[in-house]
């Protein structure tokens, strides 16, 4: 199964002060697991845990592409190989990860336009996604150990 966690601390233009990114930076980057609020998706193969802001109430969307493909924002899992790969819209999927062994977090800035109340206002992100493959469900699984691979590079060479 896969599990994918995702943590959104989101922000405006008004908690930006060096006490506002202090606060941000304090937040953890992982969590144990808890069912609910985590869900189970893709016929329980995939088991999603949304922390963090979402502002909006829909932060986190994601993408199933056949019976494989389980993707969300720019990164691509295929359950079947085991892998992790990131796409921008200007290039070939990359892998980042064979999710073989240990698990992965990715840690990625986002800026998107928000209309609300008749106010266009820009919306800021900082995104980590932590995600692992296993056979049996560990709450833990997260905090009992370090990622293997951090992937931190969203601006990967045209190709």
């Amino acid at each position: 199964m896969l599990i994918i966690q995702t943590i959104v601390k989101q922000w405006d233009k008004s908690q930006q002060s060096e006490q506002h990114q202090q606060q941000r930076m304090c937040l953890p980057d992982r969590y144990p697991l808890h069912i609910p609020p985590a869900k189970w998706v893709m016929e329980n193969q995939v088991l999603l845990d949304q922390q963090g802001d979402d502002i909006e109430g829909k932060r986190i969307q994601y993408l199933v592409h056949g019976k494989d493909n389980f993707i969300i924002d720019r990164f691509r899992f295929s359950l079947s190989n085991k892998t992790l790969e990131y796409k921008t819209a200007h290039s070939e999927p990359v892998l980042i990860s064979q999710l073989t062994k240990g698990w992965v977090q990715c840690r990625y800035n986002w800026r998107r336009r928000v209309e609300q109340g008749g106010f266009i206002y820009w919306l800021y992100e900082d995104v980590t996604l932590n995600a692992c493959f296993v056979e049996k469900l560990d709450s833990q699984i997260f905090m009992i150990s370090e990622p293997e691979t951090v992937f931190t590079d969203l601006t990967l060479p045209e190709q």
